[in-house]
């Protein structure tokens, strides 16, 4: 099995156990992936260590094929990685922060959105098949639109979350990194 399946599996992992090993008001439907391994939160580590072994199961697939392809991938990945390494704020607003912290998960995060969106649109224009074209230019759309859906129903940002990690873990799964290699 792949560096990127292994890292799949333990970030699925630590999402489906989520709830029952971090704080009793998280909902899987409102609450984000991050929040899981919130600063200053019961066994936040897990999903932390989570973020790091997908982020770095990616980077490390990416790296093998040494196509400039894969790059927006294995940026993806380390930010992946990076981000879990720095908190997110926790969901108790009496729970004391660093501020900063949460600031950098947010900011990588964010980043590795961009560069997630960023490789499947590099997909949607290399040359094969329409359908494998296709698919990547509706993931690309897919990590605009969904995040965008979150800002606008907070209620169910965590379902909507869920639905894009999904998504682009499917396509990962069976494609990557052949596809974003050759």
């Amino acid at each position: 099995m792949n560096p990127t399946r292994i890292g799949i599996l333990l970030f699925t992992l630590a999402v489906v156990a989520g709830p029952l090993y971090t704080v009793p008001e998280y909902s899987i439907v409102r609450n984000l992936v991050s929040e899981l391994a919130a600063q200053n939160t019961p066994r936040n580590g897990l999903m932390a260590g989570a973020f790091v072994a997908l982020g770095a199961g990616i980077a490390i697939d990416g790296l093998r094929g040494k196509a400039s392809r894969a790059w927006p991938f294995v940026a993806f990945g380390i930010l992946m990685a990076l981000a879990g390494l720095f908190g997110h704020r926790p969901l108790g607003r009496d729970v004391p922060y660093v501020p900063w912290v949460h600031a950098a998960h947010s900011a990588l995060a964010t980043g590795a959105g961009i560069c997630i969106t960023a490789g499947f649109a590099w997909q949607a224009f290399r040359p094969s098949g329409p359908l494998r074209r296709l698919v990547a230019a509706l993931l690309a759309l897919a990590c605009v639109g969904l995040p965008l859906a979150m800002l606008w129903h907070p209620s169910v940002q965590g379902a909507t979350q869920r639905v894009m990690y999904a998504l682009v873990f499917a396509w990962l799964w069976i494609r990557y990194p052949q596809e974003a290699t050759r």
